[in-house]
């Protein structure tokens, strides 16, 4: 199990939201506190296995990291969408499959907030766009975007899409951009119906 840690302790944030970059290679989940979004903890998981046990085990991962979120008010969830035109497409639709059941599941019985089991799924230019200004940003411009706008620092690009994302899902928007994308994504096509 190889796993990196980013951020702050989330202490006393009570609302938070939550940011997924689901990669095989560099899972990535954030959690944000949308008062004060400097406060966040990143981690970025790399399973050792493959095939359904390396499903499994992100999956059994993800949800000891979610139970941190247990006692406080989450505004929504953002996970990155799968590209379809990818070489390994299906194995990343397997993936945001299994997201989306630990999402579901364990949301379920969370009152009023029937949204959260569904997330926001934001394809990768409108989260580029979001967070560095331009659709076709490259990694190294990313991550220098999350510390010039944001004064976050990452060294994994995972890692600063899924601050990026929940950022989006806590809908927080520092210019004129991000407030277009920020209503842009409030489409009902972003977020699975219930």
């Amino acid at each position: 199990m190889s796993e990196k840690t980013f951020g702050t302790k989330l202490n006393g944030s009570m609302t938070v939201s939550i940011g997924v970059d689901q990669s095989l290679t560099g899972f990535a989940l954030t959690i944000l506190d949308v008062e004060d979004p400097k406060k966040y903890m990143t981690w970025v998981y790399k399973s050792p296995y493959r095939g359904v046990k390396r499903l499994v085990d992100i999956s059994r991962w993800l949800v000891k990291k979610l139970e941190l979120v247990e006692d406080r008010y989450v505004a929504d969830v953002a996970m990155e969408g799968t590209v379809l035109a990818s070489h390994s497409a299906l194995v990343l639709g397997e993936l945001a499959a299994v997201v989306k059941i630990v999402f579901w599941s364990f949301f379920e019985d969370w009152d009023h907030q029937d949204h959260l089991r569904v997330p926001l799924q934001i394809p990768p230019m409108t989260l580029k766009k979001y967070a560095a200004g331009k659709g076709n940003a490259k990694k190294q411009e990313m991550l220098m975007q999350m510390y010039k706008r944001y004064g976050v620092e990452f060294n994994d690009d995972n890692a600063a899409d899924s601050y990026g994302l929940a950022r989006m899902a806590a809908k927080l928007q520092i210019n004129e951009v991000e407030a277009q994308i920020i209503e842009q994504i409030k489409d009902p096509k972003y977020r699975d119906s219930l």
